[in-house]
């Protein structure tokens, strides 16, 4: 992982404020351009590529809420947090329903302010933008969550892996928890006191990922495979990764070293990857290094669609309604009979992300001790006969390129042509969206 500072700006009509906050940013090697007034903020994100906006939410004329939205509209990946001075939580809770990644009561803690702004840096470093890094503010320092077999299985099964440093593929599903599943592997294994890095394959160019994972000719030591010296390297989605790259780790498993123009490095990571898609058919179709199938195959972990461990859907939306229940200060908060009925006939085709993200929606709404059926959405009401039916039409071709467009179109579909939703439902970047659906001309 290269050395990379964000882009921030900062937003509050009070000149004092933006003032302070720069000199703390500024000391702290942070650098952000600031506006006083919703209407500046816009212009500013027109000529600069923002990655994190930090708004006051009461400001005269554009309230901090309404720039939420136009920023939403428009950069769906941004991470927002919002800043209120005002006791009541209301306007804040708000704020998450309408997209803003987290929020800050006033007068503002510093210290914790900052670590923030590292933690979000860190999952912008690693290709994920705010609508999946959610989950990761809840995996870390988590088990697998379930009491189906299928669960159970799989928790025995990673505490027998993390007791070896094999390399190990997991499948499944988009959403389905395989990067829980790794960072679980990672925490329960002699690793643990090292980095869990995570890259998502599918969010870079192909020379801008080999780059970001070995580095350059001239210095080496800045790609972040010799950066997670002593720790683990999770490659989301690794079929993803160009025929250079794969052919790069292919020589990493086999001989712990790193080749460059000049010299070898030893490297001591150990590899997990994981792959929404078949493998074996892509090696058979020569579009996958076989070589790499192989190495990575020796441990392989296939996590279950949620649809296939329902039994598991109360567990898991007790964890997270407890989860962001306590992250908004809202003290205990339960789900009430007929939601879990919904909740529990629903075919989840975004799996576990999916449900994590209606539970943080739900929650947000929330104005009972109780989530309602109307605090979820009402997509949940199709029934799960009718997504299954829908999923079992076997595509027209055979063709990895036209299962993949007649999945994209499926999804999209589902989120009734949003494709920020049908983006994070399939796990992948919205960007990544658009160039496929430019790919297989699809009208956007």
């Amino acid at each position: 992982m290269q050395d990379y500072n964000p882009t921030i700006l900062l937003v509050d009509d009070e000149e004092n404020c933006l003032k302070v906050i720069k000199d703390v940013f500024d000391l702290e090697g942070i650098a952000c351009i600031t506006a006083n007034n919703g209407a500046r903020a816009l212009e500013l994100m027109e000529r600069n590529e923002v990655d994190i906006v930090i708004s006051d939410i009461k400001m005269p004329g554009m309230s901090g809420l309404e720039l939420l939205k136009k920023v939403k509209a428009v950069r769906p990946e941004t991470f927002v947090i919002m800043i209120t001075g005002y006791g009541s939580i209301k306007d804040a809770i708000q704020s998450i329903k309408h997209g803003a990644f987290h929020y800050i009561i006033k007068p503002i803690v510093m210290d914790d302010f900052i670590a923030q702004i590292r933690e979000i840096t860190e999952q912008i470093k690693n290709g994920k933008t705010a609508s999946h890094a959610h989950i990761d503010f809840l995996i870390k320092n988590k088990n697998i969550i379930g009491n189906s077999p299928r669960i159970k299985s799989i928790r025995e099964l990673i505490k027998l892996v993390s007791a070896t440093d094999l390399p190990v593929l997991i499948s499944g599903e988009s959403g389905a928890g395989k990067e829980m599943a790794a960072f679980s592997i990672h925490q329960s294994g002699s690793r643990q006191a090292g980095e869990f890095y995570t890259v998502n394959c599918a969010a870079f160019a192909d020379a801008l990922l080999e780059t970001e994972l070995f580095g350059s000719d001239k210095n080496p030591r800045k790609g972040i495979i010799t950066r997670a010296e002593g720790g683990t390297l999770y490659l989301d989605e690794i079929a993803n990764s160009s025929a250079v790259v794969q052919a790069r780790l292919v020589e990493l498993l086999e001989t712990g070293k790193m080749k460059t123009s000049g010299s070898t490095v030893p490297v001591n990571v150990r590899l997990i990857a994981s792959t929404s898609v078949d493998l074996h058919q892509l090696v058979s179709n020569g579009q996958f290094n076989k070589y790499l199938y192989y190495l990575l195959g020796i441990i392989h972990i296939q996590m279950p669609a949620l649809r296939e461990i329902k039994k598991d859907i109360p567990v898991l939306a007790s964890f997270f309604t407890g989860e962001f229940a306590a992250r908004f200060g809202l003290g205990e908060i339960g789900i009430s009979n007929e939601a879990l009925a919904k909740l529990q006939n629903y075919y989840w085709p975004g799996n576990v992300r999916e449900l994590l993200n209606v539970i943080r929606t739900a929650v947000s709404v929330c104005e009972e001790k109780e989530l309602q059926i109307f605090d979820l959405p009402s997509r949940l009401s199709e029934p799960a006969e009718k997504e299954s039916v829908k999923q079992a039409v076997p595509p027209k071709s055979l063709l990895m390129d036209d299962v993949e467009k007649e999945h994209i179109l499926m999804v999209l579909n589902m989120a009734n042509g949003n494709k920020s939703l049908a983006a994070d439902m399939m796990g992948i970047h919205r960007d990544t969206l658009l160039r496929k659906l430019k790919k297989y001309n699809v009208d956007e």
